[in-house]
């Protein structure tokens, strides 16, 4: 498809107002957001995978050849990263991620590559102090100033600034979220099925992830003060959590009344309907900033996916 074409799609996809029925479950949804796209280098797609606390983006971007290569994007201009595909990036601008040749994972920081040093590592995330969270064919692995880890998980999902690590045990019967820290192991437990596990947490420790309903059905979970609390949906059966901020807030998509899957934001008790604030529902949300920006890839027409931010208005 033409470039040209792309972009006048992808303007009126994301001036026009998405024409769907509130939900009994957003009573006071937030304003409305103004859309930035990323842009490609070079070609019609590009993704974002996640973005740090001074709205830099990573991701994957199409190149005039069709190839897809890892992308910085920062101060309005994307970066080509080459054969690199970026999982996370920190506030000091160090991106954790792997190298399309196999390889293994590596730390990118203003344009040089360090190996983390196992050709096996998948990572999964980076805080702020460089530590990475991943995994191994030896299993979960903390990489701390060059040193590897393990850890006595079967699961990570993030690292906060404090060291501690989100990630899941496997139980004779079940498989329960897990917080680690400096050894010890918090088990988070499980809902009825016993089944949960973890996808984020924040600097406070408040951790999100998902266990099933009684009908079997993803609901998203907040544990937080030892508590595991269900953010409820939008109407509908499942609510799967994407990511939370250090205020508290999560983005999530959630299904609504009508059976629809919308992009969706908690904070302060109550589950909000990102569509009605102008938050496309083609694509998906994909991280969320301390200053309410969110990151997403949405699909302006078939075939093609653009990493765009959401700024609060």
């Amino acid at each position: 498809m033409p470039s040209i074409l792309v972009t006048a799609l992808l303007a009126a996809a994301m001036t026009a107002a998405p024409a769907l029925a509130p939900t009994t479950a957003t009573p006071a949804a937030p304003a409305h957001y103004r859309v930035v796209d990323l842009g490609t280098l070079g070609g019609d797609s590009s993704y974002a995978t996640a973005m740090n606390d001074r709205g830099d983006v990573v991701g994957r971007a199409q190149g005039a050849d069709g190839s897809y290569r890892g992308f910085l994007w920062r101060h309005g201009r994307m970066i080509d990263l080459g054969d690199f595909s970026p999982v996370d990036i920190n506030d000091r601008g160090q991106i954790v991620g792997s190298r399309d040749d196999g390889s293994g994972a590596y730390i990118w920081h203003r344009g040089v590559l360090r190996p983390l040093g196992d050709p096996s590592a998948r990572p999964v995330a980076i805080n702020n102090r460089g530590q990475v969270v991943g995994h191994t064919d030896a299993g979960p692995t903390l990489w701390t100033r060059g040193r590897a880890r393990p850890l006595p998980l079967a699961d990570v999902s993030d690292i906060n600034e404090h060291g501690q690590v989100s990630g899941g045990m496997a139980l004779p019967d079940g498989f329960h979220a897990a917080l680690w820290h400096r050894g010890r192991i918090t088990d988070l437990g499980a809902g009825p099925f016993n089944r949960s596990n973890t996808y984020a947490l924040n600097d406070r420790g408040w951790a999100i992830g998902w266990q099933f309903s009684a009908d079997q059905d993803e609901r998203g979970i907040l544990w937080r003060h030892g508590r595991a609390l269900d953010l409820g949906t939008l109407g509908g059966s499942f609510t799967r959590l994407r990511a939370i901020n250090n205020r508290g807030a999560i983005l999530a998509s959630s299904q609504a009344t009508d059976g629809s899957e919308r992009p969706a934001l908690w904070r302060h008790g109550v589950l909000h309907d990102l569509s009605l604030a102008g938050i496309s529902t083609e694509g998906e949300v994909v991280d969320l900033d301390d200053h309410g920006r969110i990151v997403a890839s949405i699909r302006p027409v078939f075939g093609v996916s653009r990493a765009v931010v959401y700024h609060p208005r």
